[in-house]
């Protein structure tokens, strides 16, 4: 992508971060190719292509063999189900990854899935009055505002994007104007936080012009400085980015 090309050469420092956003996004095609759409009942990847996902993550990710391999047994088993992730619930049982690192693992092997979701489903475009997303029930990870003031939320899990009420929290609904905070930093113009006191979660917003040069993933990405600030004042995402991190910071 151009643009990535164009950010890390005016932000080195995001190299690292979108360099690992492109290998997600090989996997994600390349599994998109291999699986068919999401059915009623199917809750993970139908065991015969368990084998073959499995391996192109380790492949693209240049992990080693074997060290996904207690994971690779739990979806053989049936014993994962990814529509619970964007309640960012992990599995009950024990698996050797700390809860973190296997948030992100789950986000970034299931998100073929979800893409898919997207791809088969008829959806109203307007997330829910609840602020969830309409196609697979993630809270939004961004909120994107246009020059008239029209606001539309973004979904990490399924790229879903779709209208939303204008006002309060994007997560509770809370519209208490003595509870919600809005946060800048002025190195990431075009960028601001939406905190709310209330369910002390963030959601951080994009300028909509922003969004004709870039997509609403690497406007997440690019402004993690944003996550960084919040986190560090109490404040929590409730949806991962689009690399699988929830918690930025030591106190998040």
């Amino acid at each position: 992508m151009d643009i990535i090309e164009e950010i890390i050469a005016k932000k080195p420092h995001l190299e690292d971060t979108l360099r690992f956003y492109e290998r997600s996004i090989q996997f994600a095609d390349s599994v998109r190719e291999l699986v068919m759409p999401p059915r009623p009942g199917l809750h993970a990847y139908p065991p015969k292509f368990i084998d073959r996902i499995v391996e192109r993550f380790l492949s693209v990710f240049d992990l080693p063999e074997g060290s996904l391999s207690p994971l690779k047994q739990a979806l053989e088993l049936g014993e994962v189900d990814f529509t619970r992730l964007p309640l960012l619930e992990v599995p009950a049982f024990s698996l050797p990854y700390a809860e973190d690192d296997l948030m992100m693992l789950l986000f970034l092997l299931s998100r073929p899935y979800f893409l898919g979701m997207h791809d088969a489903r008829q959806y109203e475009d307007r997330f829910r009055k609840e602020g969830r997303c309409p196609v697979c029930g993630a809270r939004p990870s961004l909120l994107s505002v246009s020059p008239d003031g029209r606001h539309q939320q973004h979904c990490s899990f399924c790229s879903t994007s779709g209208r939303c009420n204008d006002g309060g929290c994007p997560v509770c609904c809370n519209k208490d104007t003595a509870l919600l905070n809005t946060f800048f930093v002025k190195s990431e113009k075009g960028f601001a936080v939406r905190a709310c006191g209330l369910c002390k979660s963030y959601v951080k917003t994009v300028d909509g012009e922003l969004l004709g040069r870039m997509t609403p993933d690497i406007a997440d990405l690019v402004s993690l400085p944003l996550d960084l600030m919040v986190q560090e004042k109490g404040y929590k995402r409730t949806s991962p980015n689009p690399v699988g991190m929830v918690r930025m910071s030591a106190r998040g």
